[in-house]
């Protein structure tokens, strides 16, 4: 028992040096974001979709365009200092290895928007300012690999080898995937509307 307890405290501290996250150390002004997200008379209405993008491996098919299943969230966030410098941490660090995160109270300071059966979505009584849009769009979808399944081999008038040729074929399968869209977008007048994709 305390062996196995050992190999799962290592286990654990192998994963946690693994694993590396960062947060944006500029200060969150809460007036500041509160502010930029109070009411006006601006919307920002769009659809949002992904495509099939060809990662560890997988091999799409025909870039299919998918849209937001209904009742995705998207997320919009006010372009604050502390958002600046959170979005040039993740575009700089992020990867398999590394999250970057905004603090607790940063997130909070956001609105938010279901998608449709079509996958369009509406943020309504917004002032000028510029925001950031993101969503996770989820889908299924097809792909395909090719395998080596056998070789043909050729040989001259006399029976003797010359070369061999490797036969494929190629297999079919479906995924599940999400892809994290996003876009900034800045409303330079009350009233203003804007239709975007996202």
């Amino acid at each position: 028992m305390k062996d196995a307890l050992i190999l799962v405290t290592v286990v654990s501290a192998l994963f946690a040096k693994a694993q590396n996250t960062y947060y944006p150390q500029a200060f969150f002004d809460k007036k500041q974001a509160q502010q930029m997200i109070g009411f006006g008379n601006a919307t920002i209405e769009g659809t949002a979709s992904t495509k099939q993008k060809n990662n560890w491996g997988i091999k799409p098919l025909l870039a299919q365009k998918h849209y937001a299943q209904k009742g995705t969230v998207v997320m919009l966030f006010p372009v604050t200092s502390y958002f600046e410098e959170f979005y040039s941490m993740r575009k700089k660090y992020e990867n398999k290895k590394t999250t970057v995160y905004m603090s607790e109270e940063a997130f909070k300071y956001r609105i938010e928007a279901l998608t449709d059966d079509h996958g369009r979505f509406r943020f309504e009584k917004l002032k000028p300012g510029k925001y950031y849009l993101e969503t996770i769009v989820n889908f299924t979808a097809t792909a395909s690999y090719q395998q080596k399944t056998g070789q043909s081999d050729a040989y001259n008038a006399y029976g003797g080898y010359l070369y061999s040729t490797p036969i494929y074929q190629t297999f079919f399968y479906g995924y599940s995937a999400g892809n994290r869209e996003s876009k900034f977008v800045e409303i330079k007048k009350d009233g203003e509307f804007k239709e975007i994709n996202l």
